[in-house]
C-alpha cells in the first residue's frame, strides 16, 4: 500500500479540509518534481481532491499516464504544460490546460523549447565552472534522471559537491535570474507563446503573477492587460505565494479584464518548496475551490470556438 505525507505534518487542523478542493499546478519528476505523475493522482485521491493538473515544464510526457490514473481513481486530470516565457530581465511563466494531449505538433514545439533550455544550462554549467566550481553536464543529466533538466538538477549538484549549503543557497547567490551564472532561455516571446497555446485550442492562464515583478497590483493590471490583448484567458489568483492582499487584488483584476480565475501549489516536492504540499500552502490556508472549475471549462468552450 502506498503511504502518503501525512497533511497534518504540513498543516495541522486545516488537514482535513481539501476535499472537494482542486490542484491545478504541479510538477512531477518528468520536470522538476521528486514524485511520479501516478504518485501525484493517488495522492490527490487519498486527499479527497476533485481535480488536479499536472502542469510540467516545457513537456507533456506525463499527462496520459496521469489521466489513465486518473480514471480508475475517480479523480479528473486536466492536460497541463508550464511554459517558460521572454520577459526583460529573465522569464515569465504560462500555463497552458486543455491542450490535446495527442496533438504531435504541440508536443514538438515543447520538444524543440526542450532543446534549447539544454543549451542554456550548458551555459550555466560552464560559468559555474569559470567561478571555481567545476561541474559536468554529465553529473548534472544524471542528477535529472529521466527529467527535462532545469536548474533545480543544477543545484542539487552544487549542493551535492559542497559549494553550496543548500539548493536555495545556489540559487540566491549563483544561478536565480538575476545572480553572476544565469543565462536566459530561448524561448518563446510573450505574443507568441499566447498565440501558440491558443492555435492548439488550449488555454493560456498567467501563472504565479506576483513574480511577473512590474512592481504592485497597478503595474500587474496594465501587464495583464496587454496579454488579454494577445490572447490571455485567465490567471493564477490563488497562489501559496500570495498574501491575502495580492489574492483579492488579483480576483478583482480578472473580474475587470474578463479572466477567469486558477489555483495551485505549484507542489514540486523534496527539497524544493518544502513550505508547500499537494493541494496545502504553508499553515494549511491555501486551497483552490473546485469552483474555479467551472470559469475554466468556460475558457476552454472560447478557446475552442475560436481557434
Amino acid at each position: 500500500m502506498t503511504t502518503f505525507p501525512p497533511p497534518s505534518d504540513f498543516n495541522g487542523p486545516h488537514a482535513a479540509s481539501l476535499a472537494g478542493c482542486v490542484d491545478l499546478h504541479m510538477h512531477s519528476c518528468l520536470s522538476d518534481g521528486a514524485n511520479t505523475p501516478e504518485y501525484l493522482v493517488e495522492w490527490a485521491a487519498d486527499l479527497g481532491l476533485k481535480a488536479i493538473s499536472l502542469t510540467d515544464h516545457d513537456t507533456t510526457r506525463g499527462i496520459k499516464q496521469a489521466i489513465r490514473r486518473g480514471h480508475e481513481l475517480g479523480v479528473e486530470v486536466i492536460p497541463g504544460v508550464e511554459i517558460s516565457v521572454k520577459l526583460s530581465g529573465g522569464t515569465f511563466h504560462l500555463l497552458a490546460y486543455f491542450y490535446n494531449p495527442d496533438d504531435t505538433a504541440f508536443e514538438a514545439t515543447l520538444r524543440e523549447l526542450a532543446a534549447k533550455r539544454e543549451t542554456r544550462n550548458r551555459k550555466i554549467v560552464q560559468a559555474l565552472t569559470e567561478h571555481g566550481m567545476p561541474i559536468t553536464y554529465e553529473e548534472v543529466l544524471q542528477e535529472a534522471g529521466e527529467a527535462v533538466v532545469g536548474r533545480p538538477h543544477i543545484a542539487a549538484v552544487l549542493e551535492r559537491k559542497g559549494y553550496v549549503a543548500s539548493r536555495q543557497e545556489a540559487f540566491d547567490k549563483w544561478i536565480a535570474d538575476d545572480a553572476p551564472c544565469y543565462f536566459e532561455k530561448d524561448t518563446f516571446g510573450p505574443e507568441q507563446a499566447l498565440r501558440f497555446v491558443r492555435e492548439h485550442k488550449a488555454v493560456p492562464v498567467i501563472a504565479h503573477p506576483i513574480w511577473l515583478n512590474r512592481g504592485g497590483l497597478d503595474k500587474t493590471e496594465e501587464y495583464l492587460k496587454q496579454l488579454k490583448a494577445w490572447g490571455l484567458l485567465g490567471l493564477e489568483a490563488i497562489y501559496p505565494d500570495h498574501d491575502e492582499v495580492w489574492t483579492a487584488g488579483l480576483i478583482e483584476i480578472a473580474q475587470r479584464l474578463g479572466l477567469v480565475v486558477t489555483g495551485g501549489s505549484d507542489y514540486h516536492g523534496g527539497r524544493t518548496k518544502p513550505q508547500v504540499t499537494l493541494g496545502h500552502g504553508e499553515g494549511g490556508g491555501f486551497k483552490v475551490p473546485a469552483t474555479v472549475l467551472d470559469g475554466l471549462q468556460a475558457a476552454r468552450k472560447a478557446a475552442r470556438e475560436a481557434a
